[in-house]
């Protein structure tokens, strides 16, 4: 050891490591030669071959860029399209409950009709006078059906086309029955019309399910596509550039734009942008030299 540092001390020394140097030199420059491709040895190949490479370089950054911002991208719109999703199952959730509910006003409508007609057929059993009624007597029985017909419309007992064959008397509604017959084809009636009312709120209910179901099923595949897109950004976040790096949670703020009433007086502008005073309309100096002459 001694030996050595006594031999790079002294003046052969430096000519052995200048020499060693210079091997070492050449001995880089030949790896670099080697390293160039087939048939690129004049400078001017030397210089064309590496602007190639920094463009194949700088086209497949900027493709990996480009492939990174649309993960984040799609990320983001999938993430908007599951809160959207949400809020429609929400909304059909609700028009569950609504549809239920009228189900049950429904079926309640129709118990009260059925009990009714149960009432109507109890009165109804009992011995009825028949024969024709006489003139006066007639027209009293057809305003007494118009006004209990009316009454059943409005209680929603009857729909428009019963209220029209009660009024016109076709279809089974005679003004010549005895009163105690024309309410029982009025309790019928309504049972009728009651029943294919529930019938209708039933199959709303239905379709009203099945819709949340399918907004429900939506929500689920969304959110599973929500987390695998997240991840996707993540990985595709970390591989941008750090300038180029945008959080999940940043988002476009709107500019913040000055209300009329956050202008600045007149007192609150610097000299040289007072108004001026004497002329038929204020105008403002916008040079400073204005502003120091005056």
């Amino acid at each position: 050891m001694d030996f050595a540092l006594a031999l790079f001390t002294d003046h052969g020394g430096r000519a052995a490591a200048a020499i060693w140097a210079t091997l070492i030199l050449l001995a880089l420059i030949a790896l670099a030669g080697l390293a160039l491709p087939r048939g690129v040895h004049r400078p001017r190949q030397i210089s064309a071959w590496l602007a190639e490479s920094a463009a194949q370089k700088r086209a497949a950054s900027e493709s990996k860029t480009a492939a990174a911002t649309e993960a984040i991208r799609y990320a983001e719109e999938i993430t908007v399209a599951a809160q959207g999703a949400a809020s429609t199952a929400e909304r059909r959730r609700e028009e569950c409950q609504e549809a239920q509910a009228r189900t049950q006003e429904a079926w309640q409508a129709y118990q009260d009709a059925d009990a009714a007609l149960t009432r109507a057929r109890r009165a109804a059993a009992y011995a009825i006078p028949s024969g024709r009624p006489a003139g006066d007597e007639h027209a009293e029985r057809a305003q007494s059906l118009r006004r209990s017909a009316q009454a059943a419309y409005r209680r929603g007992d009857l729909s428009d086309t019963q209220l029209l064959d009660a009024l016109t008397h076709r279809n089974g509604w005679d003004a010549a029955l005895h009163p105690i017959e024309q309410e029982l084809i009025l309790a019928r009636a309504a049972v009728s019309h009651r029943f294919a009312a529930y019938q209708r709120c039933l199959d709303a209910e239905d379709a009203a399910w099945q819709s949340a179901d399918v907004a429900t099923a939506a929500v689920r595949s969304l959110r599973r596509e929500v987390t695998a897109a997240a991840a996707l950004a993540d990985a595709a976040r970390e591989a941008l550039p750090q300038q180029t790096r945008r959080s999940p949670q940043a988002r476009r703020s709107p500019q913040t734009r000055r209300s009329p009433q956050t202008r600045r007086s007149p007192q609150e502008l610097p000299g040289w942008a007072q108004p001026t005073i004497g002329l038929g309309n204020s105008r403002l100096i916008t040079t400073a030299g204005a502003g120091t002459s005056a």
